[in-house]
Order: structure tokens, then sequence, then C-alpha cells
């Protein structure tokens, strides 16, 4: 899910340097994704704040085949980053997405959908549009026709960011036991 630290579009940011990484580099970046992450969420009461639940979430994640990220430095400094991974057959990210999508709406090949689960930009970055070239990085080049995310409702600010980069809500879920609702956003991926 795309937090806090994603919003903003000011200036561009040249000095960033974007880095891929993939399923089989998890374990190298595992530690710099919970760090930033612990920063960006500090002093929020967001039920993935705490290091330990979040790292369930990267580590899931990250095991998936098809994982992609992109971390962007500054002068060796983590800036911040994004990842996700292709929606499976099997997947249930559609399911608790009400009012409910038709069939054809959800139906996963594995190759359709690419899920961006995290997004997030450390604040001396945010409002420099660090967090746009760092969005368009991990979906250059991504073959599936589509990508989803989701966002808090109650962030209207990145909500609204979102949607200037052309996402539309396609309505809102509660993915998990004691998850906040949240935003279910798609943009075609051309």
């Amino acid at each position: 899910m795309t937090g806090p630290g994603s919003t903003g579009h000011r200036a561009a940011c040249p000095e960033l340097h974007l880095r891929r990484y993939g399923h089989a580099q998890a374990t190298e970046i595992r530690d710099l994704l919970l760090d930033v992450h612990d920063e960006v969420y500090e002093g929020t009461d967001d039920p993935l704040a705490p290091r330990d639940v979040f790292a369930r979430f990267v580590d899931s994640w990250s095991g998936k085949e098809g994982f992609a990220c992109v971390v962007a430095h500054a002068r060796a400094e983590p800036v911040g980053y994004a990842y996700g991974a292709p929606l499976g057959p099997a997947t249930t990210w559609w399911g608790k997405v009400e009012p409910a999508l038709h069939t054809e709406f959800m139906a996963e090949t594995g190759t359709r959908t690419f899920a961006l689960s995290e997004l997030m930009v450390r604040s001396p970055w945010r409002g420099t549009g660090a967090s746009r070239l760092i969005h368009d990085e991990l979906l250059r080049g991504r073959p599936e026709e589509r990508v989803t995310l989701l966002v808090h409702k109650e962030h209207a600010k990145v909500r609204a960011l979102y949607e200037s980069w052309g996402y539309t809500s396609v309505g809102e879920a509660q993915p998990f036991v004691g998850a906040p609702l949240l935003c279910t956003m798609v943009l075609p991926i051309p």
C-alpha cells in the first residue's frame, strides 16, 4: 500500500540515481527498505508502521518471482523506493473491493496487472518529483497492461497525486482485519 511518503511534485530531481532490483536481489535491499519505511512511518498510528509487521509484507512481496523494485539515491543517501509484483491467477487483490467489480475486470493471468505495493519517499525529497521518477522507472518496460495500488482513503492529498498521474479509483477495500479502508486505484500502462 502506498504510503505518506509518496506526496508532492514541485521540481525535477535530476541528481537521483535510480537502481532496479528483482527477486534475486531482495535480501540485499531488505534492511534498506525497512529503514526507509521506519523513518517515513515514524510516529504514525498506521497498522503497518511497526517494523516487524511491515517486514512480513516486504518478505511476502520480495519472495514473489516477479518482484520488481526501484531504489533512488542522492549522493549515496537513500531517497525512497517503489516495489511490487504481477498479480497471479489466484490473487485475492480484487475480492474485497466494494462495489464488487465485474468478473472480466478481476480476471488475472499473471501478466495482466502489476500491483504497486509500496511507494515511499523520505521527507527531505518530498515535493521534488522524486516519487514520480521512482514510480515511472518501476513501470518503465513493464509487460502488463495495467498497474494497481491501494491508498488510504483518508489520504486525500496522496489520492489526488495519483489521480494527477492518471490513476482512477475503482472502489474501496479493507484487505485484511485491522487494515484501514483503502481506495483501489488502476492506471493503464502505455
